[in-house]
């Protein structure tokens, strides 16, 4: 499952990067507590794409 933790990684630094200081959301993100959040689908989906384009 490192795939999902650097997926989980990204998302939680890119949210940072645009201001979020929510801490506690943030670390739920990177814990996998957040993985059914558009965030996180959002970013699954656009993995799955660069897979499918990778082949």
């Amino acid at each position: 499952m490192e795939r999902i933790d650097d997926i989980r990684e990204a998302v939680a630094t890119a949210l940072e990067t645009r201001g979020l200081n929510n801490r506690e959301f943030l670390r739920d993100i990177r814990e996998g507590r957040r993985d059914e959040g558009p965030y996180m689908l959002g970013a699954l989906a656009w993995d799955q794409q660069l897979k499918e384009q990778a082949r």
